[in-house]
């Protein structure tokens, strides 16, 4: 009976040890299924605020590219703002046009060492001005003619850069003399003022330029507005011409002949053995021509003239051509306000773009021992501390700098975990996004990080790569998968994956579309090129043959010749050291005073007779 007993005891304790290491497992399995079900649901709640997220972002692009449209196809002011919100609203929006067309296009490294490597790249381009289509002009008549306007070149910079009293002494006019007097200037309303000159027996409207704030603000209204000019003969009308001008110009002119013609009409008809001259600089030149094509629609002042100094780029072809008649432009040298419109600007930004300038710099690193050094720290540090790496960082290096470009196809990490956070569809952004990336500069890249001391580890991830860093790190959990988790985390990473592909599309979406809006111009319709109006007479600097074979010595002397050029040179912008320096009136000056020495006071045929 005791070992009867014993038996029975033990297979009780046989049974229930069973049944509880049965359990048990059941217990451990059943934790593993509502662990696997808890990560399901995590994904699918991940997956569904993705999804909501996405379309919300779909949603706010599409509110913003209505408002793009709307603000690109809202038509600019043709007039000056009556009043100050007028005003305002119109300031902002030219303040909106000017950094798209500006630093919403130019990188910074395209500004600091784009520009500058593809200026010493083309050379000095003067002759091109001096070419087969250019007639060089010589002679008295033209020394006479250069006389003239180096005064009325004088008596513009004495009213923009003196007091309006000692532009009066200059001229050697009084206040019966003065017609109009506007000095003060607005948005859209620049400074003007209309003078009686009796030497030459003329009416003399002067137009200010771009000197304060609301003048600039006026000459960066750059889009571009209808315009056309009514060519009027004997009263009757024979032709007209359309076409497009500057915006801001545009309005300016008209609110000036608002002003002007009735004063002018009157004048006219007090003294009809005077003529009318519009002269300007700079911005004003170009106010000054689309003035004067306004003003010879009307009947009593259709024989006004025009002299503009430096004008800017203000209207397309046709109107241009139309008004070699009246209009008279003069430029020095490498002045670069006659070219510089936004479709110019465009073509010289692709011209930077496909430069290797930034090549060019890395070459000029490796040479400078501390440049190099820096870079160097810069590179090390980057490719070591994660957050740095952010391009939202403030330490940049030379990669950095090129336009648009994100890091170069692989990213250094020295942890193999921290790379599968890193998404795979960002590789696609990267090469995508950048316009001009190369495998040269990505090479260069390693070749700077192969200089460090420390080795870095690079890796480049893909979703296959993910799924098994992922499947491992189930493993080394111990987690038991069965053939259904399987397939559930099958499930998952397809889901992760079309999760990854999605936000990858949807950055590129919102970089596109970004693009879009910071040009709202090339939305609605392609820039229109713009060119100086009238007769171009370009004073040029041509180096001397003999100081071609002496360049290494020093700089070389210029030859001063005066060029009547075609007018399609000035759809480039020519780079130049100078080039906004010789844009002011004290180098035109300096420049109409060395051209008028060299020229001739007579003909030779003249001095033989003479003889």
């Amino acid at each position: 009976m005791g070992a009867a007993g014993m038996a029975t005891a033990a297979g009780n304790a046989v049974l229930v040890y069973l049944v509880l290491s049965g359990r048990l497992c059941g217990d451990a399995a059943g934790d593993g299924r509502r662990e696997d079900q808890l990560i399901s649901s995590a994904v699918s709640a991940a997956a569904e605020a993705a999804r909501r997220r996405k379309e919300e972002a779909r949603e706010r692009r599409r509110r913003r590219k209505e408002q793009a449209r709307e603000r690109a196809g809202r038509p600019w002011p043709e007039r000056a703002p009556d009043g100050w919100g007028e005003a305002a609203a119109v300031a902002a929006r030219t303040v909106r046009f000017t950094w798209a067309e500006t630093l919403g296009k130019w990188a910074l490294g395209e500004v600091a060492f784009g520009i500058k490597y593809y200026m010493r790249q083309q050379g000095n381009l003067q002759h091109e001005y001096a070419g087969n289509d250019s007639v060089l002009l010589d002679g008295p008549e033209v020394r006479q003619e250069l006389i003239s306007l180096l005064g009325y070149l004088k008596l513009c910079m004495y009213f923009s850069k003196k007091p309006y009293k000692v532009f009066l002494e200059f001229g050697g006019y009084d206040q019966n003399d003065v017609l109009i007097k506007k000095s003060k200037a607005r948005l859209l309303k620049p400074a003007f003022t209309v003078v009686r000159d009796r030497s030459s027996k003329c009416f003399l409207l002067f137009i200010r330029g771009a000197i304060s704030v609301k003048e600039r603000l006026t000459a960066a209204t750059g889009a571009e507005v209808p315009f056309h000019h009514v060519l009027v003969q004997e009263g009757h009308v024979y032709n007209v011409v359309l076409g497009y001008a500057h915006c801001g110009m545009v309005a300016a002119a008209r609110w000036i002949a608002k002003r002007a013609i009735p004063c002018l009409s009157k004048a006219v008809e007090q003294f009809p053995n005077y003529e009318v001259k519009i002269i300007g600089h700079s911005m004003g030149a170009g106010i000054a021509t689309i003035l004067t094509y306004i003003l010879r629609e009307n009947e009593k002042l259709s024989s006004s003239t025009c002299i503009a100094f430096g004008p800017a780029a203000c209207m397309t072809w046709d109107l241009a051509e139309s008004g070699k008649d009246f209009v008279t432009t003069i430029v020095n040298r490498n002045d670069v306000v006659p070219s510089l419109g936004i479709a110019s600007a465009a073509k010289l930004r692709t011209e930077v773009m496909a430069s290797s300038w930034a090549h060019d710099l890395r070459k000029q690193i490796q040479q400078t021992r501390f440049l190099g050094f820096v870079n160097r720290s810069v590179s090390f540090i980057r490719s070591h501390v994660p957050f740095v790496s952010d391009p939202r960082s403030k330490v940049v290096d030379v990669d950095m700098l090129q336009s648009q470009t994100s890091e170069a196809g692989s990213k250094s990490s020295a942890d193999t975990h921290a790379v599968v956070k890193k998404r795979p569809g960002l590789v696609c952004w990267s090469c995508v996004a950048a316009q001009k990336q190369t495998i040269e500069s990505s090479k260069q890249t390693q070749d700077l990080e192969n200089q460090i001391d420390t080795t870095v580890k690079t890796v480049k991830v893909t979703d296959e790569a993910a799924a098994e860093l992922v499947a491992i790190n189930l493993h080394e959990l111990n987690l038991q998968e069965s053939d259904e988790d399987d397939a559930g985390r099958e499930e998952k990473e397809s889901a992760l994956k079309e999760t990854d592909e999605e936000e990858a599309m949807e950055l590129l979406e919102t970089l596109t579309d970004e693009k879009q809006e910071l040009s709202p111009s090339t939305s609605a319709q392609e820039p229109q090129q713009l060119y100086p109006p009238g007769r171009i007479l370009h004073m040029v600097g041509l180096q001397a043959a003999a100081e071609a074979t002496t360049s290494e010595q020093g700089a070389q002397e210029e030859v001063l010749a005066l060029y009547e050029t075609p007018r399609h040179l000035y759809s480039k912008i020519r780079l130049a050291r100078s080039m906004i320096r010789e844009h002011y009136m004290p180098k035109y000056i300096k420049t109409m005073e060395q051209l008028i020495e060299k020229l001739p006071e007579e003909d030779i045929d003249d001095q033989l007779d003479s003889l």
